[in-house]
């Protein structure tokens, strides 16, 4: 039997191969850490640098260089918290929302297909899971810190 965990992660390695298809030349330069930074930046809205660090069990040097990277890609930029000037928020950029964007007809496509070849009942649920699962999963990596 397919476990969740199973599942998940081969939706998420076909959906990352169709991704790098894209041939967007920044995305070629990413290496797979740095995707993981950016889909956990990303998931998490404005986190700080420590709970990138902490999520992704990386040193904070380690995250640094990578943090460097993609905000000098243009993917990520930096903002100084409100009340503690000591506390860097990361947040995804414009430039990096268009990237996700980028393959509108794809995501079209297969939508078409799911409407065509799944039962809109089991489309329904299969959309309500997903999201739920999405919530639960952010849910959970907000709770480690």
């Amino acid at each position: 039997m397919i476990t969740l965990q199973k599942s998940l992660t081969n939706l998420m390695q076909v959906l990352r191969l169709h991704e790098h298809r894209q041939n967007d030349p920044d995305f070629e330069r990413l290496g797979a850490i740095d995707v993981y930074y950016l889909e956990a930046i990303y998931q998490l809205k404005e986190p700080t640098i420590g709970m990138i660090s902490r999520l992704l069990d990386q040193s904070t040097p380690n995250t640094n260089y990578h943090i460097k990277k993609l905000v000098k890609l243009g993917l990520i930029e930096k903002r100084l918290d409100d009340t503690d000037r000591r506390v860097t928020h990361l947040r995804v950029t414009d430039k990096y929302l268009k990237m996700l964007n980028l393959d509108s007809d794809f995501w079209q496509r297969l939508e078409n297909r799911m409407e065509d070849e799944v039962a809109p009942k089991d489309l329904a649920i299969f959309k309500r899971v997903l999201r739920q699962t999405t919530e639960l999963v952010a849910d959970e990596s907000l709770d480690e810190f």
